[in-house]
């Protein structure tokens, strides 16, 4: 099975390219509400397919990811500055239900 390098909130780790949200949850100990925030260069991407391998997403070519769950502080100034409630009842989520995706806060484009 092919592996690459990923951070998963701060931890450098060796995932399998093929792993999905429900895989790494239970891998790394996180709780069953927490959602997989996927951060690649100027795109953020909110998993909803729990299921679905991240190769076949555009959160599998994130290199930084992090769990949120609802109601935690903020872990940092990405985590804070990104509007979860629309990412996760947003329109985009309607139209493809495995993930949505939008432009990395912060970044000019």
């Amino acid at each position: 099975m092919e592996t690459r390098w990923a951070t998963v909130d701060g931890v450098t780790l060796e995932l399998p390219a093929d792993s999905t949200v429900c895989e790494l949850r239970d891998g790394l100990y996180k709780p069953d509400d927490a959602v997989l925030i996927a951060v690649t260069g100027d795109l953020v991407a909110v998993v909803h397919d729990e299921d679905r391998p991240l190769s076949e997403l555009v959160a599998g070519c994130a290199d930084t990811y992090y769990f949120r769950r609802p109601g935690e502080p903020d872990r940092n100034e990405l985590i804070a500055r990104l509007d979860f409630e629309d990412a996760l009842e947003g329109t985009e989520r309607e139209q493809n239900g495995a993930e949505t995706t939008f432009q990395r806060p912060g970044i000019d484009h």
